[in-house]
Formats: C-alpha cells, sequence, structure tokens
C-alpha cells in the first residue's frame, strides 16, 4: 500500500513538473533543515505514556516553477529523521524508556508568492509516506506545510532560508481513534540554481 501510494505521489510529481518545464523560469533547491516537532493529540489521554522528539532534521531538494512575476509552484522530495523517546506511564514500576526512529518520505505541493525583492511566502498540502516502524501512530498522509522566507540571487546561483510551520498526517491514510500527529516547527537553508 506504501508503495501505491508513493508511486502515485511521484507520477503526479513528475506530471507537474513536465507540464511546467517547457518554458520560462524554473529553481532547483537543495537544503537541509533544523526541526523542533513533537507528536500532539487533539485530546490528552490520561495514564497514557510521553513522547519526546530528539535530533529531528530534514534534508530534500525542491523544483520551483514561475507562473507569473510573483506567482509560482513549487514541489520535490523531503526526507525528515527524529528520534523520539517513549517513556511509559507511571504504573509505580520503574520503566526504562524507549527509542524509536520516525522516518518519513514527503512529496510538497506548495504555491510560491514573492513579494518585495527578496520576501516570499509558501503554503500547501504535502503528501506523507513513514518509512519506519514504529509503536505509535502512522504519519502517512496528507498534512500541510506554511513557511516565510528570504533569498538572495546572484547570476543564476541563489541561497535561501525559510522558516516554516508543518502538520503532518491531518488526513491519515490509517485512521486511529486518538491519532496523533507530528508537528514541526523548522527552519531550511538551502541554494538553488535557477534556469
Amino acid at each position: 500500500m506504501k508503495k501505491k501510494h508513493l508511486l502515485t505521489s511521484m507520477i503526479v510529481l513528475f506530471a507537474v513538473v513536465h507540464s511546467y518545464a517547457q518554458k520560462g523560469s524554473n529553481e532547483l533547491k537543495i537544503y537541509y533543515g533544523i526541526i523542533d516537532s513533537e507528536l500532539l493529540r487533539k485530546e490528552s489521554l490520561v495514564g497514557s505514556g510521553s513522547y519526546d522528539n530528539k535530533s529531528s532534521y530534514e534534508i530534500g531538494f525542491k523544483y520551483q516553477r514561475n507562473i507569473s512575476g510573483k506567482f509560482s509552484i513549487e514541489t520535490g522530495i523531503n526526507y525528515m529523521s527524529c528520534e523520539v523517546k517513549i517513556t511509559p506511564a507511571m504504573t509505580g514500576i520503574t520503566l526504562n524508556p524507549e527509542y524509536e526512529d520516525l522516518k518519513m518520505i514527503s512529496v510538497p505541493v506548495y504555491a510560491n508568492y514573492t513579494f518585495g525583492k527578496y520576501f516570499f511566502a509558501n503554503a500547501g498540502p504535502i503528501i506523507d509516506f513513514q518509512n519506519s516502524d514504529v509503536t505509535f501512530d502512522s504519519q502517512s498522509g496528507i498534512g500541510y506545510g506554511i513557511g516565510v522566507g528570504g533569498e538572495y540571487k546572484f547570476d543564476s546561483f541563489l541561497i535561501y532560508v525559510n522558516p516554516n510551520f508543518k502538520r503532518h498526517s491531518v488526513l491519515p491514510f490509517d485512521k486511529e481513534e486518538y491519532h496523533q500527529k507530528l508537528t514541526e516547527f523548522g527552519i531550511q537553508f538551502g541554494i538553488g540554481y535557477e534556469f
């Protein structure tokens, strides 16, 4: 099932890139991101364990296609990794925490709007595919991201920074009753090439 969703997303990604690659301004970017992430529930469960995410980061690439002077569409592939410390609920017996690795591949499809000479805002849906086995709720599904940032262009190259907020599994592929949703505040640092 995961492979089917990933294949569908890749086909959509390449169709979007191909349909816009005929004319105009294109950008390819690579980035590294620092993330502060948490697994959150809509309602807290009494007597449940706690989850503490450590060592969260992301890497990826983006393709951006200019549609008009200030408006563009961006997509790409993002790899996120973090270590989750799971502390069992208090039962009167001391239990050691467990550690699990959460790894996820995401395909964002963002609208990007440029304002001023150096600044932009971007937002849109994200399709997520968790590729690690964990004991907490799967984060595979459809989420969203929103960000603001700045970039500086010189010749055909650019550098950029993009602080952002992401919420994963808003529409999970596998629904649980009290579904945990990975929520991130992060900042991406990247370089790119315009052609």
